[in-house]
């Protein structure tokens, strides 16, 4: 008995030990600059290429200056040290004519030619009404107005694009979201993603700013630039 009571006397102990050493030990500091919602084994500087993940809807404001404007930037400016994989989705409330014809677009092997082009025609948010004719046109001048058409009319096609903001679309959080290396969410604002990005490459390449122009648009400068 009195040997088992010693046995738990020494296990307490160690026990306490054992926390008091976890309290003692603080965790290792965030170092990767930049604003950002997840961290998960990511260091500062240990990267050669950064992966992210960009999740947009073709009729979101933001997600077209992103496409138009600051994704054509970074590309110049990191090259092959950025590579990006694009992910487009339909919000619960908008408009789903871009995304039917993007996926009709992208069983012809189009799909890159169709995001651009949509990206580029700035549709409306919410109002299917505007946005159907420009579709259309797009669907035209690409060789697609039959294919797009038929698909407009199928409404499994229309159920599978809203089940995927569902599915895919639980990971984000607004669009654009960028998901860097799968584990850092964070915005699409170009300064932001730059110090992300420099932050954890081995060799940080270009600074990435934006400048305001009379008609609220922006401009897009790198120091390649200069």
């Amino acid at each position: 008995m009195d040997l088992c009571k010693a046995c738990c006397a020494l296990l307490v102990v160690l026990l306490l030990s054992t926390v008091q050493g976890c309290a003692d030990k603080k965790p290792s500091p965030n170092s990767v600059e930049g604003q950002y919602e997840l961290f998960n084994n990511l260091f500062p500087h240990s990267l050669d290429t950064v992966h992210i993940d960009v999740y947009e809807d073709f009729t979101c404001p933001a997600c077209q200056q992103f496409a138009n404007d600051f994704e054509p930037a970074l590309i110049a400016a990191y090259g092959e040290r950025l590579q990006i994989r694009k992910h487009y989705l339909v919000g619960s409330r908008s408009p789903v004519s871009a995304q039917i014809l993007y996926e009709v677009a992208k069983e012809k092997g189009a799909g890159e030619l169709a995001s651009q082009r949509l990206f580029a025609a700035k549709l409306d948010h919410h109002n299917a009404a505007t946005n159907a004719p420009v579709v259309e046109r797009i669907a035209a001048d690409m060789g697609l107005l039959a294919a797009y058409k038929d698909a407009s009319s199928n409404p499994a096609i229309t159920k599978k694009i809203r089940t995927a903001w569902n599915t895919e679309g639980a990971h984000i959080a607004f669009f654009p979201s960028v998901v860097v290396e799968n584990v850092l969410l964070t915005n699409s604002n170009p300064e932001n993603l730059n110090t992300i990005i420099n932050s954890l490459l081995k060799q940080p390449m270009v600074q990435v700013s934006i400048s305001p122009l009379a008609d609220d648009k922006v401009r897009v400068r790198t120091d390649q630039d200069q």
